[in-house]
């Protein structure tokens, strides 16, 4: 692996990710005051479906084609990555036609037995169309991933961001006046149109990139590497494909719960809305660097196991759990702190500030979730992961249903903060115990704490007197967002939780 590999990659991954967040925060934005809360209830129940059908007929098989392509690419044989991503191609495009076609027929039934909204039927069919594209799309940048060349997957995201935002906005005019139903089947229009974008994207950076490479015979027989990109893609796609069911089933679960909580249907729907497409994202949006690392992770890893080289691999995998822990609990200071501000200036809504509050707790345990989880790939420790987040599911969805009709959103709140405390415990626990890796508490958990309070109590005294009074709102809530992550970065270094030896160290400069 390149010195540089792991943090070029990352960096490309995450200015990616925060381009298309921040275009995707427009978005949400322009949709939550076109359609309402309500409609944004109803667009989220969708997110779960996309999300299942993207588990079964992708996520397998792109993490397969990531993994064996770097373990081909450390050994100069190209031609052999290739016939990797083909054969992976033949595998993914005949499920994904399969789905595709099965949601499209069985629309009508999910919509009205499934989500319990029949409205959904007509966004369901459109959605069964993207299925093939997604899919190809991502083995390819799985192909790219295994490769180290985080480029394409970067400027896919965007270009996939960028076309559902620009079909949204030229179809807008047509769509809404029809009503909700319309209204929802428009934010899946765009996201399809996106899928189609990335894909020919990918495609075409893959067919440039064929020119470049200098190719032999393939070693791989078609055969052997079928059965090995099955062997390890099922577990994966079974891990992804489960958790994702359960997931869906929460999220179907929660505005049906609230209306035994008391709320009527449209309440509920709303506050679903409030929750799931408005806290939730903001929540997420500093997990762009984990994930992004999460990602780069996996074919790092496996390069270090390939090679037999325990030291780097306890290195790479110490730092990244610092990182994210560094990036969680930073996170959680920030949302504790302004939370009421960051929801008013970017929604107009407090109520959604209150939600996110509630949930800022959790940024630790999500956050470090995504690195375990990238760790354990790398690993090879998929059934590992699969039974851990299975558990983790199956006690949120018990929650749920016992605590949710009793004390409404709260109990949602406790059973994500149950769920991602446990399913991360247990990550950790697995990666720890494979790697013989002590815990730092310390730099892990201590010193970003108190650099965290210190920075917060801090910020808040200078926002609420001082900045408030000079500035507007938005600007006085981003100085202090600023003042926020550079005094928390200051008091990092200053208790040597973070030290320049370190950054030499993972930038390898």
């Amino acid at each position: 692996m390149r010195k540089k590999s792991l943090i070029a990659g990352t960096l490309i991954l995450t200015l990616a990710s925060l381009i298309t967040r921040l275009l995707g925060f427009g978005f949400r934005v322009y949709m939550s005051n076109i359609m309402g809360a309500e409609g944004m209830g109803l667009y989220q129940l969708l997110f779960p479906i996309y999300m299942l059908l993207w588990a079964a007929s992708s996520a397998g098989i792109s993490l397969a084609v990531s993994k064996l392509v770097a373990e081909q690419t450390s050994r100069g044989q190209h031609s052999n990555a290739v016939r990797i991503l083909k054969i992976s191609l033949s595998i993914a495009l005949t499920v994904s036609v399969v789905l595709s076609l099965g949601l499209y027929t069985f629309a009508p039934l999910i919509a009205t037995y499934y989500i319990h909204e029949p409205v959904t039927t007509l966004s369901l069919k459109i959605l069964a169309s993207c299925i093939p594209f997604m899919s190809a799309a991502c083995c390819i940048r799985g192909y790219f991933q295994g490769r180290q060349e985080m480029s394409v997957s970067a400027l896919a995201q965007i270009v996939e961001q960028a076309a559902r935002m620009l079909v949204i906005y030229l179809f807008a005019g047509l769509f809404i006046p029809k009503g909700l139903e319309y209204a929802c089947a428009l934010g899946v229009l765009g996201m399809c149109v996106g899928e189609v974008f990335s894909f020919i994207l990918s495609f075409t950076a893959f067919r440039l990139k064929q020119r470049k490479l200098h190719f032999t015979k393939p070693t791989l027989a078609y055969h052997a590497t079928f059965n090995t990109l099955l062997a390890l893609s099922i577990p994966i796609t079974a891990n992804r494909f489960l958790t994702s069911a359960l997931q869906s089933f929460e999220n179907i679960l929660i505005p049906i719960q609230l209306q035994k909580f008391g709320l009527d249907s449209s309440a509920a729907l709303s506050l679903y809305g409030k929750f799931s497409g408005m806290a939730l994202p903001l929540l997420f949006f500093p997990s762009m660097v984990t994930m992004s690392l999460s990602t780069v992770l996996v074919p790092a890893i496996s390069e270090a196991v390939t090679r037999n080289n325990h030291i780097t691999l306890q290195k790479i995998i110490g730092k990244a759990i610092q990182f994210s822990a560094l990036i969680g609990i930073g996170a959680t200071a920030l949302f504790l702190c302004f939370s009421k501000e960051i929801a008013t200036v970017c929604y107009g809504i407090e109520d959604v500030g209150a939600l996110l509050k509630l949930l800022a707790i959790i940024c630790p345990f999500l956050y470090l979730q995504n690195i375990l989880t990238g760790t354990m790939n790398g690993l090879g420790m998929q059934k590992q992961t699969f039974k851990t987040n299975i558990f983790g599911s199956l006690t949120c969805i018990a929650i749920i249903l016992t605590i949710v009709p009793q004390k409404g959103i709260l109990g949602f709140v406790l059973a994500l903060l149950v769920q991602s405390g446990f399913v991360t415990i247990l990550l950790l626990w697995h990666v720890l115990k494979n790697i013989d890796l002590p815990i730092d508490i310390n730099n892990w958990i201590a010193k970003p704490i108190v650099a965290a309070l210190a920075g917060a109590l801090t910020t808040t005294y200078i926002h609420h007197a001082y900045l408030t009074a000079v500035f507007s709102l938005g600007i006085a809530t981003l100085i202090a967002i600023l003042m926020l992550g550079a005094f928390y970065g200051a008091m990092l270094f200053i208790l040597k939780c973070v030290t320049i030896k370190d950054i030499k160290m993972f930038i390898g400069s």
